[in-house]
């Protein structure tokens, strides 16, 4: 009976309703012998795959298996400072410590970042500014998590400003020059990471990409109700297609 409900249920809600109603407009249309069939069928079928796990899935691993997080024993006393790239934040919500907190993947970033400052016993650098009028500054949200986390206030450096990758990456080369830091941990979400390495590769500073925040299993296990759409699908497929979008930007400009 679970499965059941879980079948109706998702071709019920969106996506999956809104594609069911598109199908059978695409039916209307190609029974009317419309001149919309062949643009809305293609829309359609577009919108389908883009919601399913299948599809979202491969655009996903894509980029999330393009780096893999070096061992811990190979970068200790090698390495000058851990770079956490925001990730979001949004303002007057109820938290512990006042009005503003992190988004889920800025929190996932942050952990990764605090847990890798104690082991490595270097500086944190949290790179993240206010993008929207409704959103929160994210490295000074982040700030106050660390703090409460007992990370040293003198090893806590945080940069305000950037409001993208491109100036997370600017902002931290200038703030690494000002304390003579060369080699950093690059701390992000792993479907972020090779935007961000790119980015950072111009900006005279020896990179090791930590990645974390992964959005799925490292082995999809495939069943009927991955061929089923799914806003969560949609969703990764959109987070994907932004970080080719980015990275092709990056390579033509």
């Amino acid at each position: 009976m679970l499965y059941v409900h879980k079948f109706i249920s998702g071709w019920l809600l969106p996506p999956g309703g809104i594609i069911v109603m598109l199908f059978l407009l695409c039916g209307y249309c190609f029974k009317k012998r419309s001149r919309l069939r062949y643009p809305l069928t293609a829309v359609t079928v577009t919108l389908y795959l883009f919601s399913i796990l299948p599809v979202a899935g491969m655009l996903m691993q894509g980029l999330e298996k393009q780096y893999v997080p070096p061992a811990l024993e190979k970068i200790i006393g090698k390495t000058d400072a851990v770079v956490v790239l925001g990730g979001g934040a949004v303002r007057d919500v109820p938290d512990i410590s006042g009005r503003e907190a992190l988004s889920a993947v800025s929190m996932n970033r942050l952990i990764t970042g605090v847990r890798l400052q104690k082991r490595l016993d270097i500086p944190i650098i949290i790179s993240g500014g206010q993008v929207f009028a409704d959103s929160g500054t994210e490295a000074t949200v982040a700030e106050k998590v660390l703090l409460e986390l007992s990370v040293p206030p003198q090893q806590i450096f945080t940069d305000t400003e950037a409001r993208n990758t491109t100036e997370n990456a600017v902002n931290v080369a200038a703030l690494c020059r000002e304390q003579q830091w060369q080699k950093i941990v690059l701390v992000t979400s792993a479907f972020h990471m090779p935007r961000s390495v790119l980015d950072f590769a111009d900006k005279g500073l020896d990179i090791v990409p930590f990645p974390c925040d992964y959005q799925l299993s490292g082995k999809m296990q495939l069943s009927i109700f991955s061929f089923m759409p799914q806003g969560f699908a949609l969703e990764l497929s959109a987070m994907a297609l932004k970080e080719y979008l980015g990275l092709l930007a990056l390579k033509i400009l």
